[in-house]
């Protein structure tokens, strides 16, 4: 299985290679795209004071977001990363930015009607649907982001399999699908995710269970969001979390 730390060994033996040589590795496509994306000045202010603790350049670039791809960013709320991913993607890609109605007035409606207003992101497609009636067209997606709402879907819908098994016929072979979320203690499996009032986390076992038995295959991890000194049993949102940043999972998953 690939890492993280695979792929930081693979760069710095490319870089090794280009200094043997007397130059420097030109970025790829790829990588000039993430890291333009990152560092548009046209993002919201707050939007890139999150990236410290977010660390989107490694994130889309461990899931293999690239210009020209069709993806969508699911239970987007305000659209943080629909909006980096339509950077990314570019004019000749797209971004489906989808959130369930049910709960969208109280998670994001304003902030995602305010960043797509006066088509501010033109290859960003609205899509207020809920997560078993996405009606996607089978094999027509590169990829799937999944950021710190895979827990929510736990409560927001009665079939997460069923929504699983959409999303993989919607995936094209060999897309990806990016998973970050709060990690449960151990062998909690989902009861730290059922209660919208409760903590917000996911047991990472359980969820690579539901991933795996839709049909994903486990590609790529990293550790780079972890925190050893979060003992898992707080929401993200409590008080005495203000100062202590959530232990995160990254799972990248293949069709």
């Amino acid at each position: 299985m690939k890492t993280l730390r695979n792929l930081f060994a693979m760069v710095a033996a490319v870089a090794l290679i280009a200094c043997a040589s007397g130059g420097s590795p030109k970025p790829t496509r790829q990588a000039q795209a993430i890291q333009a994306a990152v560092a548009s000045p046209d993002r919201p202010a707050k939007d890139r004071d999150e990236d410290g603790k977010r660390k989107p350049i490694e994130v889309m670039t461990l899931a293999g977001v690239a210009p020209g791809q069709k993806v969508i960013d699911i239970f987007s709320s305000g659209g943080w990363y629909a909006e980096l991913l339509s950077r990314v993607v570019g004019p000749k890609g797209r971004v489906y930015a989808q959130n369930p109605p049910s709960v969208l007035k109280r998670f994001g409606d304003k902030a995602i009607t305010e960043r797509l207003a006066n088509n501010r992101l033109p290859n960003v497609v609205r899509l207020d649907k809920e997560p078993n009636a996405l009606e996607l067209a089978p094999n027509s997606l590169d990829g799937a982001m999944i950021n710190l709402v895979f827990h929510d879907l736990q409560w927001i819908t009665q079939d997460v399999p069923g929504f699983l098994g959409d999303l993989h016929k919607a995936l094209k072979k060999g897309a990806w699908v990016a998973v970050i979320d709060h990690a449960a203690p151990a062998g909690t499996r989902d009861t730290f995710a059922k209660d919208p009032r409760g903590q917000h986390r996911i047991d990472e076992a359980f969820a690579r269970q539901l991933f795996e038995a839709a049909g994903f295959r486990l590609a790529a991890t990293s550790d780079i969001l972890r925190n050893p000194l979060d003992d898992r049993q707080k929401a993200f949102f409590a008080p005495d979390m203000r100062d202590t940043l959530t232990d995160k999972f990254i799972y990248i998953y293949r069709k």
